[in-house]
């Protein structure tokens, strides 16, 4: 019985942290199944499946319009996705006890709200990965089923609402972020990076992975500059 409690509230609490995610991913996967619709057909639902990366599938179907090539288009999606190898990194060290098959499955389900909302429970001492594999599932599902729903419905949705629905991505990160802020230095940190990413706008995609990697760097000067005072 008390095994049976344990497991219903990981998969509450799983739920509970997924529930806004998955509100936020299928909106978002709609829209890009109603605009992946004219170009690569049902073959949007195996992008999502394989690739599950908002802004890389985006950019993806925007490059496919433009006729670029398959190799630029992975080498693209590559560069976006950098940042993921900071976030993994990150999490390796909590699971580093965790079966390598657990851990692969994980790190296929980390993005930027999946990693921000897993984040909030580790600074409270909450570290389990059938959590966090749960949160990763349900997020994923939302994803493909809201590419599916695009896919098939899309047609009685105005184009105008689409265009709406495609900055929800953006919306959903910084809420995500915003509830993550607990003293003045993620302020700060979250500043930097911010500050960083849009100076650097015209590197392309990797703006992203160096707002991170020095943002990191700043939070771990300013931490150093607080304790050693």
């Amino acid at each position: 019985m008390i095994f049976k409690h344990r497991v219903l509230g990981r998969y509450m609490k799983s739920l509970h942290d997924a529930a806004p995610i998955m509100i936020g991913y299928f909106s978002i996967s709609i829209a890009f199944g109603v605009i992946a619709k004219d170009l690569i057909g049902f073959n949007a639902v195996l992008m999502s499946a394989l690739v599950f990366a908002g802004a890389s599938q985006f950019i993806a179907l925007h490059m496919i319009m433009n006729k670029s090539s398959g190799g630029l288009i992975v080498l693209t999606t590559f560069l976006i996705n950098l940042r993921h190898l900071l976030m993994s990194s990150y999490m390796s060290k909590l699971y580093k006890n965790v079966k390598i098959l657990k851990r692969v499955l994980i790190s296929f389900g980390i993005t930027d709200e999946t990693f921000a909302t897993v984040y909030r429970r580790f600074k409270n001492g909450f570290v389990d990965p059938m959590y966090n594999l749960k949160l990763n599932f349900l997020c994923y599902i939302s994803w493909i089923s809201g590419t599916v729903v695009g896919l098939l419905f899309g047609f009685v949705i105005p184009h105008e609402l689409v265009e709406v629905l495609t900055f929800g991505l953006t919306a959903l990160f910084i809420t995500i972020l915003v509830l993550s802020i607990d003293n003045r230095m993620d302020i700060a940190v979250a500043l930097i990076s911010g500050f960083i990413a849009i100076s650097l706008s015209s590197l392309g995609s990797l703006n992203v992975l160096l707002a991170c990697l020095l943002g990191c760097i700043a939070g771990g000067v300013i931490e150093r500059w607080r304790y050693c005072r």
